[in-house]
This record gives C-alpha cells, structure tokens and sequence, in this order.
C-alpha cells in the first residue's frame, strides 16, 4: 500500500473506531441488527408466499438478491465475526461445540415439535385420527430436527397455498450454518487462530474466500450441497477475518461509501457476490457503531432474532392459508407480531435457559478434560495429546 494510504488508513479522524472497540456486546447494537435481519427475511418471504415467486420482491430485480438473500449473506457474516472472537478468546473447543449446541437444538427441536404437534394439528386437511399416526408426521419431527432436510412436509398441511408443501424452508441454512461451525473448528484445531499464526491464518481464509466465489456457478440459482457451502462459505469466512484483523480494521462511514460503490461497479461481473457480501458485512460493522436508544440494552436482554428467523415461516403459510388472496405487505403486517411473540416464548422458556446451562456444562466438560490431561503416564499413553482441547 502507498505511503500516502497509509498516513490516511491510520489518520486519528479515520481510524478513530477500530473492530476491536466495539467487539464486546455492550459496546455495539448486534443483537439489533440481527433482529432487524430476521424481519428482513420474513419481509422478503411475504412476497415468494403470496405470489409463489421471488421475482416479484422489488429488490430482487435491482440487484439480482432478494432482501432475505441479503439478510442472510448478513447473518453468516456476523456468525463467523462472532463465534471467532468467542472461540479465540475462549479457546476450548469442546465448549465451542457445545455452546453452538445449547444455542441452536433447543430452540430448533421446539420449533419443530411445536410447528408439527400443534400448528399443523390446527392446519391439517386430515383429521386428528389421520393426522398423528401419520408417518410423514414424524418423518418431519426428525428430518428437520436433525437438519437432513428443511423441506419435510406434513400430512395435509399448506397443500393449496402458493407454495404448496412448504412448513419452514427457513431451516434449511442452519445446516450449512453447523457446517461453518465445524470448518471453524478444525481451523482452530490445527492452532490457525493462535497469535503466532496470524499471517498465515489470514491468507488461508482470504484463498477460502477466493476458492469459493470461483467456485460459485453464474446465476443465483444454486443446487448442489457443495455449491449451497461456498456460498455461505464466503460471508462466514468474511467475519471470520474481519475477527482476526479487528486490532488493526477502522470501522468507519466512508469505507462503506467506497464498498458500496464497488459493489455497484462490480455488479455485472463474475465477483458480484463476494463484492455485494463485503460491502453488507463492513456496512453492518458500521450501523453496529450506533445506539439505537432503549433498543441495544433490550435486545441484547432479549435476543429474538433466531426465534423470529426459524418460527416466521410456518406462520406466514398458515396466514396465507387462512386468508387466500392477501397481499405481501398485509402478509407482514399480520406475521411480524405473532412471530415476535412466538420468539419471545421460545427465547423465554426454551433459549435463556438452555444457555443458561452453558457454564455448569463448560465447568463439567473442563474437569473432565482436566481429569485426563492429569491421568497417570501409563494410562492411555499414546492418546494423552489428543484430548487438550486449548488453541496453540
């Protein structure tokens, strides 16, 4: 980089924010922000419901995404910014794995039970009688809980609305969003995010990142599993580094600015997405930087955004069900207050308190790893290494 570039990327009015100022909860609007992309989705969802088409969501024809398609580059982005600084702070990654679990399953699996037990007992064209013993019930319960698949039916329900069959399709990203996790891990695994390797660490993400968008096949439409992970692959790994380098990232308006009109000039050219993806993700640093009055300190209390994002869908179908013929914005206008409250219910007797056992679980796993890194020599002798589980 030019000298000159330097003495302006390190200037005090522009540097003033650095990533690792705003880093800690308390001192960014996050949790906002991914509430705020949550009802994105849900936004952009009112109209494929209504219509049976994504075409027809405005944004869509401008840059060739839809708003949830945005959202979601979004949410990765965030996820992999987040659960980096927490891992490398953190270190263990038996705690990793089982935080990522404690914050996904428990409100997944009541998700699914209660959209399959209960709302699709009230929707259903069969009778109870048909409904419960039914086998595409419980094929549903567990393929979708256990994420093999988001597009499970069930048994007579949402079979004449315009996307016919469909009970959450939302679910569908949580899979790759485990993948991430994983391929976090085994990143952190082989000591990537250890000080010492910093450099190196970097360059491997930045030719993840490469690899992937080279990978993406032209058009939005995607298919393969494969293809579906790259994708995902490239906001995640984005946060990931935006993570690694927050000592050093200024955190500013203008760097916006200018990756907004990258993204324009580049939105005709094979590297569309990795240019729309970076500039959302910088620019979600920078509205992070912002209070939003009583909202930060509520939402960062009560974080509705995953139960907004997995309990939107089943009840926009149901709506649409009910009442044939509405439009996307009164789809919005009737959905967002029943999955707000549906999200408050999960995040109060089913989220809080699942991560509520995070440190008496973190506690049990670190005696037990304690207990083995602490065994007597001659005890398992050539495995002892493999179970520390600290980076570095």
């Amino acid at each position: 980089m030019p000298t000159h570039a330097l003495r302006f990327w390190n200037s005090p009015k522009f540097s003033q924010t650095r990533l690792s100022d705003i880093i800690e909860p308390s001192q960014n609007s996050f949790a906002v922000l991914r509430l705020a992309l949550a009802i994105a989705v849900l936004v952009s969802h009112s109209y494929w419901f209504t219509t049976g088409t994504n075409i027809s969501e405005p944004l869509k024809a401008i840059s060739g995404f839809s708003l949830g398609e945005h959202a979601v580059q979004v949410f990765f982005f965030l996820s992999g910014l987040l659960v980096a600084h927490s891992l490398e702070r953190n270190g263990s990654l038996t705690n990793f794995a089982a935080g990522r679990a404690l914050r996904i399953f428990p409100g997944l699996v009541a998700c699914v039970l209660s959209t399959a037990l209960l709302g699709g007992l009230l929707v259903t064209a069969l009778p109870a009688s048909g409904y419960l013993p039914h086998p595409d019930l419980w094929g549903y319960i567990a393929k979708t809980a256990l994420l093999i698949t988001a597009s499970a039916p069930l048994p007579g329900v949402f079979e004449d609305v315009p996307v016919p069959g469909l009970v959450n399709g939302s679910l569908w990203t949580l899979k790759y969003e485990v993948v991430c996790y994983g391929a976090l891990a085994a990143f952190a695994g082989i000591g990537l995010l250890a000080p010492s390797r910093r450099r190196l660490a970097i360059l491997a993400l930045a030719a993840l990142i490469v690899g992937c968008e080279v990978a993406l096949p032209d058009g939005v439409a995607r298919y393969s599993q494969i293809e579906n992970f790259a994708y995902f692959a490239i906001p995640f790994a984005l946060g990931v580094l935006a993570s690694m380098m927050r000592e050093h990232l200024p955190v500013s308006g203008i760097v916006a600015a200018l990756l907004l009109a990258l993204a324009v000039a580049t939105s005709d050219t094979p590297v569309k997405s990795l240019t729309t993806t970076a500039f959302l993700g910088y620019a979600s640093l920078w509205l992070a930087t912002f209070r939003y009055g009583p909202l930060r300190a509520l939402a960062n209390r009560t974080d509705l955004s995953f139960g907004v994002y997995i309990y939107a869908t089943p009840i926009q179908q149901a709506l649409v069900q009910i009442l044939p013929g509405i439009g996307a914005v009164a789809l919005t206008l009737a959905a967002l207050p029943l999955a707000l409250a549906a999200a408050t219910l999960s995040w109060t007797l089913v989220e809080k308190p699942a991560m509520g056992l995070r440190r008496a679980l973190f506690a049990r796993l670190d005696r037990g790893l304690a207990r083995r890194r602490h065994q007597k020599p001659n005890a398992w002798p050539r495995r002892r290494r493999a179970h520390t589980s600290t980076i570095g």
